[in-house]
């Protein structure tokens, strides 16, 4: 990654650390476990060691003593950012994770109403249950597998009423993290009719419309599907464009707000461009 562009970046970041501990992207002293995420994982990435022991505590202090978490995604900022901090949770979440798989049994009847958030919630579950030590039921991982498969389409796309390319990666995340052989499904053909000569990659067949996270959907989606895009040039492009005077990046290049959420999107999606054969 050009250096500069790297400089930009770590600096917005920072901008961004509460002195309470934690990353709020409109600078506040309100820190969000998204937010502390998001900025841990771009400084990972730039490979940038940061340690603040604010930060830490703030962590760890968002689970309960009975090893719960306000919620599944509260659950997936606080272990993975500590995780990245080289530090754990205080106390044992493994039974918090389990009972929520057992909750919700991945039954098409419980998804929540938001099509992406279920989708989103799923993996975070599966990433927190794939990360416990004692993750060994093949039961269970066979279920999830196969609650996965039921939103394959026949446009070899994955969505729960019609496929999108954020919801083929995340499908594919989940797989990929149930050891799920995803290189012998043919989503290729779907991310191919995602391509789109002015962006790079749009979200649905036959739009045009680009988003910085559907960048990164389609960037994500190639790499765990083993297909080359045809328009690596225009990705790239369409994200310096996002970046803006702050150092952050925003979701469009028509302007707006940098947050610390776009700016991992952005970071993420260049290593992914530069890993490429």
């Amino acid at each position: 990654m050009d250096r500069k562009i790297k400089h930009l970046v770590t600096k917005y970041i920072l901008q961004c650390l509460c002195p309470s501990g934690g990353f709020c992207f409109y600078g506040l002293d309100e820190p969000n476990g998204a937010d502390t995420y998001f900025a841990l994982s771009t400084l990972n990435l730039l490979d940038f060691n940061f340690a603040d022991e604010n930060t830490t505590v703030y962590l760890q202090n968002l689970q309960r003593h009975d090893g719960s978490f306000e919620s599944i995604f509260a659950a997936f900022y606080a272990v993975n950012s500590l995780r990245i901090l080289g530090k754990t949770p205080l106390f044992d979440q493994s039974d918090y994770v389990t009972t929520n798989i057992s909750q919700y049994k991945f039954d098409v009847n419980k998804l929540p109403a938001e099509m992406t958030a279920a989708f989103k919630r799923t993996f975070y579950l599966v990433s927190l249950y794939h990360d416990l030590a004692n993750a060994v039921d093949n039961t269970i991982g066979e279920g999830m597998i196969q609650f996965i498969l039921q939103f394959a389409n026949a446009d070899k796309g994955f969505g729960i009423s019609r496929s999108s390319l954020a919801e083929t990666a995340l499908a594919l995340k989940i797989l990929k993290l149930l050891n799920y052989p995803v290189g012998q499904l043919s989503t290729p053909d779907f991310i191919h009719a995602c391509e789109t000569l002015t962006g790079g990659f749009t979200n649905i067949p036959g739009t045009s419309l680009s988003f910085i996270e559907y960048i990164h959907a389609g960037l994500t989606a190639s790499s765990l599907a083993y297909y080359h895009p045809l328009y690596p040039e225009q990705c790239l492009a369409f994200i310096l464009n996002c970046q803006t005077r702050t150092g952050g990046f925003s979701r469009t290049t028509h302007g707006g707000i940098a947050t610390l959420e776009y700016t991992f999107l952005a970071v993420d999606s260049l290593t992914l461009l530069r890993r490429r054969p």
